[in-house]
Protein backbone atom coordinates (compact mmCIF):
# COMPACT_ATOMS: atom_id res chain seq x y z
CA UNK A 1 0.00 0.00 0.00
CA UNK A 2 1.23 3.77 -1.14
CA UNK A 3 0.99 6.49 1.44
CA UNK A 4 0.66 9.92 -0.60
CA UNK A 5 1.63 12.72 1.49
CA UNK A 6 1.53 16.87 0.25
CA UNK A 7 2.41 19.50 1.66
CA UNK A 8 2.14 23.50 1.12
CA UNK A 9 3.61 26.40 2.75
CA UNK A 10 2.09 29.65 2.26
CA UNK A 11 3.10 32.82 4.24
CA UNK A 12 0.25 35.36 5.14
CA UNK A 13 1.35 38.89 5.48
CA UNK A 14 -0.15 41.60 7.05
CA UNK A 15 -3.13 43.89 5.29
CA UNK A 16 -1.88 46.51 3.40
CA UNK A 17 -4.77 49.02 4.48
CA UNK A 18 -8.17 48.56 7.24
CA UNK A 19 -11.42 50.12 6.35
CA UNK A 20 -13.33 50.91 8.88
CA UNK A 21 -17.01 52.83 8.71
CA UNK A 22 -19.33 53.31 11.28
CA UNK A 23 -23.48 54.60 10.63
CA UNK A 24 -25.83 56.33 13.26
CA UNK A 25 -29.29 54.51 13.15
CA UNK A 26 -32.01 55.93 13.37
CA UNK A 27 -34.29 53.81 15.47
CA UNK A 28 -38.23 54.61 15.74
CA UNK A 29 -39.20 53.07 19.24
CA UNK A 30 -43.17 52.15 19.54
CA UNK A 31 -44.72 55.67 20.85
CA UNK A 32 -48.72 55.76 20.90
CA UNK A 33 -47.90 59.24 22.71
CA UNK A 34 -49.30 60.60 25.60
CA UNK A 35 -51.50 63.39 26.82
CA UNK A 36 -48.98 66.17 28.15
CA UNK A 37 -49.18 69.33 26.04
CA UNK A 38 -46.18 70.40 23.78
CA UNK A 39 -44.56 73.48 25.03
CA UNK A 40 -42.74 77.03 23.57
CA UNK A 41 -39.90 78.70 25.42
CA UNK A 42 -38.61 81.84 24.32
CA UNK A 43 -34.75 82.83 25.40
CA UNK A 44 -34.05 83.83 29.09
CA UNK A 45 -38.25 84.28 29.31
CA UNK A 46 -38.35 87.31 27.68
CA UNK A 47 -41.68 86.17 26.28
CA UNK A 48 -43.82 84.33 28.60
CA UNK A 49 -43.83 79.93 27.74
CA UNK A 50 -46.93 79.31 25.32
CA UNK A 51 -47.89 76.24 27.05
CA UNK A 52 -50.40 74.33 23.61
CA UNK A 53 -54.19 74.57 24.45
CA UNK A 54 -54.80 71.71 22.31
CA UNK A 55 -52.38 69.39 20.24
CA UNK A 56 -52.20 69.97 16.70
CA UNK A 57 -54.27 67.32 14.68
CA UNK A 58 -51.73 66.68 12.55
CA UNK A 59 -47.52 67.20 11.83
CA UNK A 60 -45.18 66.72 9.41
CA UNK A 61 -41.74 65.44 9.77
CA UNK A 62 -41.59 63.90 13.40
CA UNK A 63 -42.05 61.22 15.18
CA UNK A 64 -40.44 60.61 18.32
CA UNK A 65 -37.24 62.37 17.10
CA UNK A 66 -37.05 64.43 13.92
CA UNK A 67 -37.47 62.89 11.30
CA UNK A 68 -36.04 65.77 8.84
CA UNK A 69 -32.01 64.36 8.04
CA UNK A 70 -33.09 61.60 5.55
CA UNK A 71 -30.68 61.19 2.99
CA UNK A 72 -31.30 62.51 -0.28
CA UNK A 73 -30.40 60.44 -3.42
CA UNK A 74 -29.33 62.12 -6.86
CA UNK A 75 -29.12 60.40 -10.55
CA UNK A 76 -27.29 61.14 -13.07
CA UNK A 77 -27.47 59.25 -16.72
CA UNK A 78 -24.43 59.05 -18.05
CA UNK A 79 -23.52 57.47 -21.32
CA UNK A 80 -21.62 54.48 -19.25
CA UNK A 81 -25.01 54.16 -17.35
CA UNK A 82 -26.51 55.86 -14.24
CA UNK A 83 -24.29 57.47 -11.70
CA UNK A 84 -25.94 57.39 -8.43
CA UNK A 85 -24.59 60.16 -5.43
CA UNK A 86 -26.25 59.83 -1.65
CA UNK A 87 -26.39 62.30 0.48
CA UNK A 88 -26.85 61.96 4.34
CA UNK A 89 -28.64 64.57 5.28
CA UNK A 90 -28.91 66.81 8.08
CA UNK A 91 -30.82 67.98 11.31
CA UNK A 92 -32.16 71.21 9.70
CA UNK A 93 -32.59 69.98 6.36
CA UNK A 94 -36.49 69.41 6.42
CA UNK A 95 -39.03 71.65 8.11
CA UNK A 96 -41.60 70.53 10.75
CA UNK A 97 -44.77 71.59 10.28
CA UNK A 98 -47.59 71.27 13.22
CA UNK A 99 -51.30 71.72 11.70
CA UNK A 100 -54.60 72.61 13.24
CA UNK A 101 -57.21 71.57 10.52
CA UNK A 102 -59.67 74.12 10.93
CA UNK A 103 -62.08 75.44 7.92
CA UNK A 104 -64.05 78.34 7.42
CA UNK A 105 -66.72 76.91 9.83
CA UNK A 106 -64.62 75.19 12.18
CA UNK A 107 -61.91 76.11 14.13
CA UNK A 108 -59.56 74.12 16.05
CA UNK A 109 -57.30 77.06 18.02
CA UNK A 110 -57.92 80.00 19.95
CA UNK A 111 -57.46 83.44 19.27
CA UNK A 112 -55.27 83.97 22.21
CA UNK A 113 -52.77 81.03 21.08
CA UNK A 114 -52.32 82.10 17.67
CA UNK A 115 -51.36 85.41 19.10
CA UNK A 116 -48.62 83.49 21.48
CA UNK A 117 -47.49 81.85 17.91
CA UNK A 118 -47.01 84.99 16.43
CA UNK A 119 -45.49 87.12 18.90
CA UNK A 120 -42.60 84.09 19.16
CA UNK A 121 -42.78 84.15 14.99
CA UNK A 122 -42.54 88.38 14.65
CA UNK A 123 -39.96 88.37 17.48
CA UNK A 124 -37.10 86.28 16.94
CA UNK A 125 -34.52 86.11 19.32
CA UNK A 126 -31.03 88.47 18.92
CA UNK A 127 -29.00 86.07 20.52
CA UNK A 128 -30.06 82.36 21.47
CA UNK A 129 -32.92 79.88 19.95
CA UNK A 130 -37.02 79.19 20.69
CA UNK A 131 -36.76 75.83 22.82
CA UNK A 132 -40.18 73.52 21.65
CA UNK A 133 -40.40 70.36 23.88
CA UNK A 134 -42.67 67.86 22.44
CA UNK A 135 -43.60 66.25 25.65
CA UNK A 136 -46.48 64.14 23.84
CA UNK A 137 -44.42 62.66 21.70
CA UNK A 138 -40.58 62.17 23.46
CA UNK A 139 -38.69 64.20 27.06
CA UNK A 140 -36.18 65.75 24.62
CA UNK A 141 -36.42 69.39 24.03
CA UNK A 142 -34.91 71.30 20.56
CA UNK A 143 -33.69 74.43 19.99
CA UNK A 144 -35.82 75.81 16.68
CA UNK A 145 -36.20 78.68 14.58
CA UNK A 146 -39.60 79.39 12.79
CA UNK A 147 -40.03 79.69 9.48
CA UNK A 148 -43.73 80.70 9.13
CA UNK A 149 -47.15 81.09 11.04
CA UNK A 150 -50.19 80.85 8.14
CA UNK A 151 -53.63 81.21 8.82
CA UNK A 152 -55.65 80.34 6.05
CA UNK A 153 -53.74 78.65 3.55
CA UNK A 154 -52.00 81.68 2.86
CA UNK A 155 -48.40 83.12 3.97
CA UNK A 156 -50.66 85.96 5.36
CA UNK A 157 -52.56 85.67 8.81
CA UNK A 158 -56.23 85.45 7.45
CA UNK A 159 -58.92 86.37 10.26
CA UNK A 160 -62.10 86.38 9.70
CA UNK A 161 -64.63 88.56 12.09
CA UNK A 162 -66.87 85.94 13.17
CA UNK A 163 -64.24 83.97 14.62
CA UNK A 164 -62.62 86.89 16.10
CA UNK A 165 -65.61 87.90 17.71
CA UNK A 166 -65.84 84.60 19.50
CA UNK A 167 -62.50 84.47 20.38
CA UNK A 168 -61.61 81.58 17.76
CA UNK A 169 -59.40 81.31 14.23
CA UNK A 170 -61.60 79.78 11.21
CA UNK A 171 -59.28 78.32 8.93
CA UNK A 172 -56.00 76.10 8.60
CA UNK A 173 -53.35 77.14 10.73
CA UNK A 174 -49.62 75.68 10.45
CA UNK A 175 -46.96 76.42 12.66
CA UNK A 176 -43.81 75.56 10.52
CA UNK A 177 -40.32 75.86 12.15
CA UNK A 178 -36.71 74.15 11.88
CA UNK A 179 -34.58 72.30 14.54
CA UNK A 180 -31.39 73.85 15.29
CA UNK A 181 -30.06 71.04 17.83
CA UNK A 182 -30.96 69.21 20.39
CA UNK A 183 -30.79 71.05 24.13
CA UNK A 184 -28.03 70.22 26.17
Amino acid sequence: MTDLTSQTTFEILAAAEEFEETADLILLPENAGEEAMRELHYPNDALPAIIYEELPDKWENFDSVPLTPRPTLKVEATLAGNKLARWPGYLADKSIREIWSGDASKSRMTLGHLRRLLEYYLNPPSSGYITWYPKDRTTTGYQIEIESVTVGGTDAVSLDYYGVYAGYVLGEVIFAFRIVSEVA
